[in-house]
């Protein structure tokens, strides 16, 4: 990895237990957090949390996002309503490098209850270190067309 990138960083009350590992891992391997919440134990609406993740990648102000709630689905409902944004669901290692390598994801969403930390943290890692391969481009303008419809 080129420098420090920026990772914008969002959790829900799912993710109470494993967040602060998560965020002390990605330090270690040497990302710039930034940590937009949820920090607490009580309930709160995930959709909050994506929107502000999702925001700070579409603008470019982090290299990409990482969100994670009980299964990762809420997330990633909401946060590819962000024009920009193209979030994914992943369930294992495959499913991360792919989202990355052919689907030009900028944020992975994650379950805390579907997966353990090392299977959180490997996934991370995998779709971080994956970089998008070109020759997918086609697909991605089509789905950049179609936002763009959607918006005006």
């Amino acid at each position: 990895m080129k420098g420090i990138k920026k990772l914008a960083f969002g959790t829900d009350h799912a993710a109470s237990e494993i967040r602060n590992s998560v965020i002390k891992y990605l330090q270690d391997i040497g990302y710039d957090v930034e940590d937009l919440g949820f920090c607490g134990h009580t309930s709160c609406d995930y959709p909050d949390y994506a929107v502000k993740v999702a925001e700070m990648v579409a603008c470019k102000k982090a290299h990409r996002g990482i969100l994670i709630c009980g299964t990762g689905i809420g997330m990633c409902i909401a946060a590819n309503k962000v024009h920009g944004v193209i979030a994914a669901v992943c369930w294992d290692e495959d499913t991360a490098k792919l989202a990355a390598q052919h689907n030009g994801a900028n944020i992975l969403c994650l379950g805390s209850r579907v997966a353990t930390v090392s299977e959180v943290c490997h996934r991370i890692k995998t779709f971080l270190e994956t970089s998008f391969e070109e020759r997918h481009i086609e697909r991605i303008t089509k789905i950049k067309q179609i936002e763009k419809r959607q918006c005006q």
